[in-house]
């Protein structure tokens, strides 16, 4: 059965169960996943199955965290993921411990949010979970409940080592001072304020004992009309096309050409389907497809319409967002 929400025994058990050493493959488990039963009630899950990650589940509990997903999956030096990352209470493993084939040599081990919590001062803002002895002679206990992070990345630059970057994730900037349960507008307390503006602190020394640079990341940020077409090439990014590596030259040179006479992608794929050499499914796919893995080189920027000519790439959007992946 999955572990209710909010801060219980049950649940502890469930995150340490999950995230005793995750690994960075298809077995790694979110602390907490998108489902009824564990993703925050005020917001809105989404569950992907990304070609990078070798199509496992991959859990996000907003819409933020979505298109901040999406962004990150898009990005050609990304290589792995962990979402809902536990911040461990007690001192662990770097994260990259796990990876396959990672040189562990210089790898710092991370301290744990106690630690970190009494170096800042924070001590008093931890989640505490007391919990019950079986044994009525035994005396209960209380322990640190662990945080959970947005989006944790292992991007592999072109020379030198992997390295994470940690992303948290808010809808806009001004979140990042306000409780998740605040609603925009109304007033929140000091001491509100004071707990979450710690509860970041927290988290960026956390990581950067690891070596790690934290970036908060908004949806206010990313450009929606980025946004809307990596929702749309995610949604064909992995279909079968069945298709030989030379008929998909075949019709990406076709829609190569067509760009460069400004004639739209619908006419490229009516070209043949009329001829009957592909089906609609396959070429309409294979345009989708050739954009995410950026083999076709789109203005993201304006909407991706297949019945209207496309303009090359003026802005890259890695270019843009560069700063968001730096380690």
């Amino acid at each position: 059965m999955a572990a209710r929400k909010g801060i219980n025994t049950a649940r502890l058990k469930t995150i340490y169960s999950r995230q005793d050493s995750p690994s960075w493959g298809p077995d790694y488990l979110p602390s907490i996943m998108a489902t009824p039963q564990e993703a925050p009630s005020i917001s809105r899950a989404f569950i992907l199955t990304p070609a990078k990650l070798n199509g496992r589940e991959t859990h996000l509990l907003s819409t933020p965290e979505r298109n901040a997903c999406l962004l990150g999956l898009y990005h050609p030096l990304v290589i792995g993921l962990q979402e809902q990352r536990m911040l461990s209470p007690e001192p662990g493993q770097h994260p990259l411990w796990t990876f396959p084939g990672i040189d562990r040599t210089d790898l710092p081990p991370i301290k744990g949010i106690i630690d970190v919590a009494e170096r800042l001062g924070h001590l008093s803002v931890l989640p505490r979970l007391k919990i019950d002895s079986q044994d009525p002679t035994i005396p209960s206990r209380t322990v640190i409940f662990p945080y959970a992070g947005d989006l944790l990345w292992a991007i592999q630059p072109s020379q030198g080592k992997v390295y994470c970057v940690n992303w948290s994730v808010k809808d806009t900037y001004s979140d990042f001072k306000r409780p998740i349960s605040a609603t925009h507008g109304n007033s929140i307390s000091n001491k509100q304020s004071q707990t979450i503006l710690a509860r970041h602190a927290i988290e960026e020394a956390y990581y950067i004992d690891g070596g790690i640079r934290t970036v908060k990341v908004a949806d206010e940020a990313i450009d929606h009309h980025v946004s809307a077409n990596l929702r749309q090439l995610f949604l064909h990014h992995r279909q079968p096309l069945h298709l030989t590596p030379e008929q998909r030259e075949e019709i990406l040179h076709k829609f190569h050409s067509a760009f460069e006479c400004e004639i739209p992608p619908v006419e490229v794929i009516m070209h043949f389907v009329e001829r009957g050499r592909y089906s609609v499914y396959q070429c309409r796919s294979l345009f989708y497809q050739a954009i995410w893995n950026r083999e076709l080189r789109v203005d993201l920027f304006r909407p991706i319409l297949i019945n209207i000519p496309q303009k090359n790439e003026s802005r890259d959007v890695i270019d843009v967002y560069a700063e968001w992946f730096k380690g």
